[in-house]
C-alpha cells in the first residue's frame, strides 16, 4: 500500500512522543550515536550519554576525531533509538523508538574526571569501576561535550498506531 508524504506526517506526528516521554526515554542508559562534521562529510561514533533533563552530556578524551570536528564545528546530531522486533519481520518497523536531537555543542573541562566516573558508574555499575580497562578510560584527560538541542524529532511506533487515519 502506497503512504502519501501528508499521510505519512500524519503517521509520524500520531507517533511523536510527548515531552515526559521523551525524558524518561533519555534517562535510561541506552548508546546512542553522534554524528560530527569531517571537512563537510558526517563522522558518527557510538557514544554513552547523560541528559540532564535539558542537554545530553557525552565524555570523550581530548585528541579524539570528535573533539577535532566540534572546534572546528560545533553543529551535531545523535540519536538514541530501541527497536524490540526482529530484523526479519514487520515487527521491526512497528515497536521502534527512537529521539533525533539536533544541537550545538560546547566543548568543557572535566577537571577531576568525575563526570566520566558518573558515566561509568551509570552503563557498568559502581564495581565496574575497579576494571583495569575502566581505570585507564577513566583516567584520560576528558571533555564534556555538552550538547544544547535546536531540535528534537521522536517517534513510538510501539504504540497503537490504528488512530491515524488518511482522508
Amino acid at each position: 500500500m502506497f503512504m502519501s508524504v501528508k499521510d505519512m506526517k500524519r503517521l509520524m506526528s500520531a507517533a511523536a512522543m510527548s515531552e515526559k516521554e521523551i525524558q524518561d526515554f533519555l534517562s535510561s542508559p541506552r548508546i546512542a550515536r553522534l554524528a560530527t562534521i569531517q571537512n563537510g562529510k558526517p563522522h558518527i561514533v557510538p557514544v554513552w550519554y547523560f541528559y540532564d533533563g535539558k542537554n545530553i552530556i557525552i565524555s570523550t578524551p581530548k585528541g579524539t576525531k570528535k573533539v577535532k570536528n566540534l572546534q572546528s564545528n560545533p553543529n551535531v546530531s545523535i540519536v538514541i533509538d530501541i527497536v524490540d522486533g526482529k530484523a526479519e519481520d514487520i515487527s521491526y518497523a512497528t515497536k521502534a523508538k527512537a529521539v533525533i536531537i539536533e544541537g550545538v555543542a560546547e566543548l568543557r573541562e572535566d577537571i577531576d574526571n568525575s563526570f566520566i566516573k558518573k558515566t561509568y558508574e551509570r552503563y557498568v555499575g559502581k564495581n565496574g569501576l575497579n576494571e583495569p580497562m575502566v581505570q585507564f578510560s577513566v583516567n584520560l584527560p576528558r571533555y564534556m561535550v555538552v550538547i544544547r538541542p535546536t531540535r528534537i524529532i521522536s517517534w513510538d511506533f510501539t504504540r497503537d498506531q490504528s488512530k491515524v487515519q488518511s482522508d
